[in-house]
C-alpha cells in the first residue's frame, strides 16, 4: 500500500515526468516471472509474481508510444560496454523472465511475437527437470488448504494455527524468511520435501505442470526473439552456500544448458537476487565466468556507470499487485531508485 502511495504521488505531482529525462539513464531491464490471469483470493502471497498477458500487451504498446526501444540482452551488453557510442540512442527496455514457467510460452511469447519484442528466459535445470521444488508456491498452496500447520524446522517441530487469512499470511511470511535466509539450503529442501509428503502434495507433479521442459525450451530457441540465460542448477540462494558450491551452481547451469540444448548462454540471473542472497562474492564469480551480463532483483535503471559493474545489473519488477501503466512509467523514470538509495546512482555494494 505504501509503495503505491509513493508511486502515485510521484506520478500525480509530475515529479516522475520532470525528472525522468535526467534519472532514467540508458534504459531498464524489466523482470517478470509468471504471465497469467489469476482469480482474486484473500490468501495469495505470490500474486506479485504474476502479470496478466493483457497488461503485458498494454504496457509494451505504451512504452513503444513513449519512445522506448526494445532490445535483447546481447544488445544491452553492447550498449553498456560502449555507452558513448549510444549516447543519442532512444532509452531501451530489455525484458527478462525468471525460472522458465510454462505460462511464459503460452501467454507471454505470443505477446512478444506480436510486437516483435526480444525476451530472455533464465532457467534452472533442476526446475526444468522437476528435480527442484517451486517451494514458495508449494508452501502457499499447503497453507491455503489447512487450518493448522505442522512443520519440522531446524529448531524442532512447530505447530501453527492458520485458521484465518491474517494468520496464514503471517506464518507464510515467517516461514519463507526462515527457509530462505536462516536455513541451510540443502536442509531447506529436506524440510519442504517432508512437508509435501505430510500433506500429500505432489511436488514433482506441480513443477512438471508449471515449468517448461527441455523440449519446449529447445523449440523456443528457434524463435529469433528468444534468448536463454542461466539461473543456477537448483535455484538456491547463493550467498547461503559455500564458495565452491555457489561457483559450481553457476558454472554447471551453463554447462547443463549447453549439454541439453546445444546453446551457449552468456547471461545469468541470481536466484532471488536481492542484497542478502547476491553480493560482491557472487558478482565476482559471474565476472570470473565471463558472463556478458548478470542480473539481480535490486530495483534500478541502467546507467553508463554500470559498464564497470556488468555482473550487478538492477532490474525493474513489473509487480502483479501494481498493474497500472502509471506505476511502470514511474519505476522506469529512475526517481524511486534515487529515493530508495538516498540519492546514489548505483546499488552495487
Amino acid at each position: 500500500m505504501f509503495r503505491k502511495l509513493v508511486l502515485n504521488g510521484l506520478y500525480i505531482t509530475g515529479t516522475e515526468a520532470a525528472l525522468a529525462p535526467y534519472l532514467r539513464g540508458m534504459g531498464s531491464i524489466i523482470m517478470l516471472h509468471r504471465v497469467q490471469n489469476l482469480k482474486s483470493k484473500d490468501f495469495a502471497p505470490n500474486t506479485h509474481l504474476s502479470l496478466s498477458p493483457e497488461f503485458l500487451d498494454k504496457t509494451i504498446l505504451s512504452l513503444k508510444t513513449s519512445g522506448y526501444e526494445f532490445i535483447s540482452m546481447d544488445e544491452l551488453a553492447e550498449r553498456v560496454k560502449n555507452p558513448s557510442k549510444y549516447s543519442k540512442a532512444k532509452p531501451f527496455i530489455s525484458i527478462t523472465l525468471d525460472d522458465g514457467y510454462r505460462d511464459n510460452l503460452t501467454n507471454a511469447v505470443p505477446v512478444f511475437r506480436r510486437h516483435q519484442v526480444p525476451y530472455m528466459i533464465y532457467i534452472a535445470p533442476a526446475l526444468t527437470e522437476a528435480k527442484a521444488p517451486l517451494w514458495w508456491e508449494e508452501l502457499e498452496l499447503i497453507i491455503a488448504q489447512q487450518t493448522k500447520l505442522t512443520i519440522d524446522l531446524p529448531e524442532g517441530r512447530k505447530e501453527f494455527d492458520i485458521s484465518t487469512t491474517k494468520q496464514k499470511l503471517s506464518i507464510y511470511d515467517q516461514l519463507v524468511h526462515q527457509l530462505l535466509l536462516d536455513t541451510d539450503q540443502y536442509l531447506q529442501r529436506e524440510i519442504i520435501t517432508k512437508l509435501c509428503k505430510a500433506y500429500c502434495f505432489d511436488s514433482t507433479k506441480h513443477t512438471e505442470k508449471h515449468i517448461m521442459n527441455w523440449k519446449e525450451l529447445g523449440e523456443l530457441l528457434n524463435d529469433p526473439l528468444c534468448s536463454l540465460g542461466a539461473h543456477t542448477i537448483n535455484h538456491f540462494a547463493l550467498s547461503k552456500l559455500s564458495t565452491e558450491d555457489a561457483f559450481n551452481e553457476i558454472k554447471l547451469s551453463v554447462d547443463e544448458i549447453k549439454s541439453k540444448l546445444g546453446h551457449q548462454t552468456e547471461h545469468f540471473a541470481y536466484p532471488y537476487g536481492f542484497h542478502e542472497v547476491a553480493g560482491k562474492r557472487e558478482f565476482d564469480m559471474a565476472k570470473e565466468l565471463g558472463f556478458l551480463t548478470a542480473t539481480t532483483t535490486r530495483h534500478g535503471v541502467i546507467y553508463s556507470d554500470h559498464k564497470e559493474h556488468i555482473t550487478a545489473l538492477p532490474r525493474v519488477s513489473m509487480n502483479g499487485n501494481h498493474q497500472s501503466v502509471r506505476y511502470v512509467d514511474t519505476l522506469l523514470s529512475g526517481v524511486p531508485t534515487r529515493l530508495k538509495n538516498l540519492g546514489k546512482k548505483l546499488d552495487i555494494a
